[in-house]
């Protein structure tokens, strides 16, 4: 479990956006009730899957960090055909962190709001599924692209940090020290 010092940190560290941002993100989001509130230092709250799932979809879709509460909301409710939100998909991937070791990449389109979902194939190719989430009222923008993307061994990083190790020591063909950190079989 990660206080929000310790996650902010470590996604600085992961993304190259500096800590200040990510403070910014979480401020925002915690005034607008997405992140968990509490004590501080030792008596603040760990960080669990909700909150995290916030943060990703906040640095992902947010150019400002002045507009974070509500591109969350946007983007938490683009859909897949399935009918599936992206923040519920996001969420469970949050949640789990098996779940989060079959994700290749996930993208946000800020300037659309579009996202999708590189998932690895049984083989763990580059080349899985692709799980597409959009706006059901989605009209043609002109104008070019602006793409935001986390690789999923970042993603399932800070799931790990999120869960704790352990839990980690269930992914199948990883073995996780006492520290958390992945090490070679």
């Amino acid at each position: 479990m990660a206080h929000r010092t310790e996650l902010n940190t470590k996604i600085a560290h992961l993304t190259g956006l500096s800590k200040h941002t990510i403070d910014r993100i979480g401020v925002n989001l915690n005034k607008g009730g997405l992140l968990l509130a509490g004590g501080r230092g030792r008596h603040a709250p760990d960080m669990g899957p909700e909150d995290l799932k916030n943060i990703i979809l906040a640095v992902l879709g947010s150019e400002s960090t002045g507009v974070v509460f509500k591109t969350v909301l946007q983007l938490h409710a683009l859909t897949a055909k399935n009918g599936q939100n992206f923040g519920d998909t996001l969420l469970g991937i949050c949640s789990d962190p098996k779940i989060a070791a079959e994700v290749l990449q996930i993208s946000v389109l800020r300037n659309y709001p579009r996202a999708t979902i590189y998932w690895k194939d049984e083989g763990d190719n580059r080349k899985g599924r692709r799980q597409d989430f959009r706006d059901l009222t989605e009209r043609e923008q002109p104008g070019m692209r602006v793409v935001a993307s986390l690789r999923g061994n970042v993603v399932r990083k800070l799931v790990q940090l999120v869960i704790g190790p352990e839990v980690l020591e269930e992914i199948p063909g990883e073995v996780i020290n006492k520290a958390g950190q992945r090490e070679e079989p």
